[in-house]
């Protein structure tokens, strides 16, 4: 039976170095930037903030190298709570960083690749991982996963069989040659715009879904920025407008929204409220500079809920 809160996340941490520009430039160019304060980051590893900002029991898996800058990320993680003794360490791998460049509320980010091959749970992790309640990670991450002579599968087969639900974000990420095994093996479904659109490939939304559903989703839910979200589940299409904000820094608004939603749904089980609240949660991350600003307690988000007013677009 799966522990009630527990939550782990799979995937990355990395120092967001920020940059100020005033255009972008073409081809050959040259141009002067602006270098802000760096700030701890990563997708999962923001995701992973929120759950604990918000009181759940928390875990991360990564592989990192050893250096400084991991010391100084895990250090960071620990700080929200959460438990960073099941990362696997390898020093060929590079430090992970991020560099974000933002062209007024505009930003664009670049990941660099750190090449991991795969991360190695031993026997102890595997069976922590299977008493979560809610897993949570990204194509990527979850597909690099061994446990001795056991694959990623095989690793998400038993974890399920004993109750845990396994969660992705796919962002913008969707190639044409993911193993459609991938989605039998989720429960819960993230993308934004772009990322569901390439999912779709020419089908509608509700086909998109429908395909999803048979494969196994419990919910699917699509993210559009200033537009709202669809949120799918039980054959039914819901949309949730937007906050109206003046954005001042959108990193790590997906990720704030992804897990606060999961937050609100292991809560209630509602998955309107689940909606509102995790737009709210992103709506503070967006009005404040930094991927981490979304991590705030449970009242802070409700409080913000009360106020809040939306975008009729």
């Amino acid at each position: 039976m799966a522990i009630k809160n527990r939550f782990v996340y799979i995937g990355d941490v990395a120092l967001d170095e920020y940059y100020s520009i005033d255009r972008w430039p073409a081809m050959n160019d040259k141009l002067m930037v602006k270098t802000l304060p760096a700030i701890p980051g990563g997708m999962i590893a923001n995701a992973t903030c929120v759950s604990a900002a918000m009181g759940k029991d928390v875990s991360f898996i990564a592989a990192l190298n050893s250096g400084a800058v991991t010391q100084l990320l895990l250090r960071d993680l620990e700080t929200y709570g959460i438990d960073t003794s099941y990362v696997s360490f390898d020093e060929s791998l590079p430090d992970s960083k991020t560099m974000i460049f933002m062209l007024g509320d505009q930003n664009t980010i670049f990941i660099p690749e750190l090449n991991i091959d795969h991360i190695e749970l031993s026997r102890e992790a595997l069976e922590y991982l299977s008493d979560a309640e809610i897993v949570y990670s990204s194509p990527g991450e979850l597909s690099t996963l061994r446990c001795g002579d056991m694959g990623w599968k095989d690793i998400i087969e038993y974890c399920r069989k004993k109750g845990a639900l396994f969660c992705c974000d796919l962002d913008v990420y969707y190639a044409e040659d993911l193993d459609q095994s991938f989605f039998e093996n989720t429960d819960i479904l993230f993308f934004n715009e772009i990322g569901y659109e390439r999912f779709c490939r020419g089908r509608s939304d509700a086909e998109g879904y429908a395909a999803l559903r048979d494969m196994g989703n419990r919910i699917v839910v699509v993210t559009k920025a200033e537009k709202g979200c669809d949120v799918y589940a039980d054959g039914v299409s819901t949309h949730y407008p937007a906050a109206a904000i003046d954005v001042v820094d959108a990193t790590g608004a997906g990720d704030t929204f992804c897990s606060s939603f999961l937050v609100a749904y292991s809560d209630t089980g509602d998955i309107a409220y689940s909606a509102k609240y995790a737009t709210a949660a992103a709506s503070i991350c967006c009005i404040n500079m930094g991927a981490r600003e979304g991590a705030v307690s449970k009242e802070k988000v409700m409080e913000y809920m009360d106020s809040m007013t939306y975008n009729i677009l």
